[in-house]
């Protein structure tokens, strides 16, 4: 169901409709919120404006096929889906009904991104994303892609050179037109560590994404400036809904599908 979606629509002062197979998830919310077990039956009944759907990414696709059909805009957590054909016959069909289909991209609205300047070309970023818990799939589709999304965004396509899976660690290389990428990401690591390394000759700019802070080679540290980056993404979708993350997530995909990973 996404309970932290859930707190951001009441922060926001949302209307809203909970949707569960389990309905013990419902337990802890006002009597007065309409629940459902069955999603056809919610898509029916409620005027619903905007779906958002924090699943298991097999479910993402027939869930937002089914709003799409009823001319609601939707948003899947990221990977929007398994397969490069399945997302983008979705995509398309989205198109068709004029209907926006969106991926989550909750790190572009971080504050490390967003208020990132770069005055000087970067030759190479090194990343980690080292979790400590475990996903859904595997580290590259569950870590990886928040970074591969942030890359694209920063430095436009790209494509992946290679990947090296040891155990819960995963190495990827892949490389834009404008700099080269090195990323480790890992599941179940004894230590969480989520940074760039953004590299030209000597200089290095730090993301730190733990502490959602830049600090640039000057010296100069751009703290963390408090906009809740859920709620943000929430706000910005709903405002204005666009299909640019499904295309960063198709370009993703075709990566995906080349090194068969």
């Amino acid at each position: 169901m996404g309970s932290k979606y859930v707190n951001k629509f009441r922060e926001l002062n949302l209307d809203y409709v909970l949707i569960d197979s389990n309905q013990s998830q419902f337990e802890k919310y006002p009597e007065n919120v309409p629940k459902y077990t069955d999603l056809e039956k919610a898509l029916e009944k409620e005027d619903i404006n905007f779906l958002f759907v924090a699943t298991s990414p097999t479910s993402h696709i027939p869930i937002a096929k089914k709003a799409i059909e009823r001319n609601i805009n939707v948003m899947v957590e990221k990977p929007p889906a398994l397969s490069r054909k399945d997302f983008e016959e979705t995509l398309d069909f989205a198109y068709k009904n004029n209907v926006i289909l969106a991926v989550s991209e909750i790190e572009l609205n971080s504050s490390s991104v967003r208020n990132l300047r770069l005055n000087h070309k970067v030759e190479n970023v090194e990343g980690y994303r080292l979790n400590l818990g475990k996903g859904y799939i595997n580290p590259f589709f569950d870590l990886a892609w928040h970074d591969l999304y942030i890359f694209n965004y920063i430095f436009g396509d790209f494509f992946i050179k290679k990947v090296n899976i040891e155990g819960n660690n995963v190495y990827v290389n892949a490389k834009s037109d404008n700099a080269e990428f090195n990323l480790q990401v890992a599941w179940l690591n004894p230590f969480l560590k989520r940074s760039w390394h953004l590299k030209s000759g000597k200089e290095e700019t730090l993301l730190d994404f733990v502490e959602d802070k830049i600090v640039y080679p000057s010296g100069e540290v751009v703290e963390k400036d408090n906009v809740d980056k859920l709620k943000l993404m929430i706000e910005n979708f709903i405002k204005n809904p666009s299909y640019e993350s499904s295309l960063r997530a198709l370009n993703i995909l075709k990566e995906i599908e080349k090194i068969k990973i």
